[in-house]
């Protein structure tokens, strides 16, 4: 499936050490939410590109070969973070001492220029560059942007007008349920969606990621809200795995034209992130099998009046 726009992925590259709840751990994993979001747009479209600060450590030859990495400026060493996970499914990332100002390991709004086929996500990224990046897209052409916040950021701050101004500057708005939590701290996922598509009436998509539990989501002016479940399979590694729905989401919309079509689509997507370890669920998919799992989803789409 290749739609006729390329999709850029704006965000960072990181090497994680990680800690599961069952006390397990990985160390020196190769990662990043641009990585992971483009393996997820990859099922959809041939044509993805990341722009990410890229460091000389970084194991790029990891990556799939289609990714293009042409565009991601330097960086003298990549981003090391402690991924720490709960049993309820929360994570958290926490930066080592070395890379602490994260700013400096996300692309600035003069890397925009790389997203003139129109198509962008913008993974997290502290909130005032993440403005700042959207603005600069805008204005060379970006058609489609899409959106997945930062928790950390959300947590400390206060400013809802601030977040929901952000969150008007884009076409579709992904947060997870952990997301969602830090801005309505006392609403469920479907409150807090009500409560979003109140202030961000014209987003075209906004999309609640709620783990194993699949997505819920409206469709801007649509009187019905949407869930969608988890595709049941053997759970590897959730790492990666809402990344990689929002690089499926925005591409699968792209081909489709149909907002909804694009969920399944990042449904998909994050199915085969969490049957591999790292990149090597969804390195292992295959477009058969996608198609089938597509096929097979669109009949559990439940729909709601909102």
């Amino acid at each position: 499936m290749t739609p006729s726009s390329a999709v850029t992925i704006f965000g960072s590259l990181t090497i994680d050490d990680l800690v599961f709840s069952d006390g397990s751990t990985r160390w020196g994993v190769p990662g990043g939410c641009a990585v992971y979001a483009a393996m997820g747009a990859m099922l959809w479209t041939s044509q993805v590109k990341i722009v990410a600060p890229l460091g000389p450590d970084y194991p790029a030859e990891s990556l799939d070969k289609r990714i293009d990495l042409s565009h991601c400026p330097p960086a003298t060493h990549t981003l090391r973070n402690w991924g720490l996970y709960e049993e309820d499914g929360r994570r958290h990332f926490v930066s080592r001492s070395a890379s602490r100002d994260w700013a400096k390991f996300c692309p600035s709004p003069v890397d925009a220029i790389a997203a003139h086929q129109a198509l962008a996500h913008v993974a997290p990224m502290p909130r005032a560059l993440a403005v700042e990046l959207i603005e600069e897209l805008r204005r060379v052409g970006a058609e489609s942007i899409s959106l997945d916040l930062d928790d950390h950021d959300l947590l400390a701050s206060s400013e809802l007008d601030a977040t929901v101004a952000l969150i008007r500057k884009v076409d579709l708005f992904i947060p997870s349920r952990q997301d969602l939590h830090a801005i309505f701290p006392e609403a469920g996922p479907l409150e807090g969606l009500r409560r979003l598509r109140t202030f961000a009436p014209d987003v075209t998509l906004i999309a609640v990621k709620c783990g194993a539990e699949g997505v819920i989501a409206h469709v801007a002016g649509a009187p019905e809200w949407v869930r969608i479940p988890a595709i049941p399979v053997a759970l590897a590694d959730a790492t990666g795995a809402g990344d990689a729905f929002c690089g499926g989401t925005l591409a699968g919309l792209a081909e489709a034209q149909d907002p909804v079509e694009g969920l399944l689509c990042g449904v998909v997507s994050a199915s085969f992130c969490v049957e591999g370890l790292g990149f090597s669920g969804m390195a292992a998919a295959t477009e058969e099998k996608a198609k089938d799992r597509l096929t097979m989803l669109r009949q559990l789409v439940e729909a709601h009046p909102f």
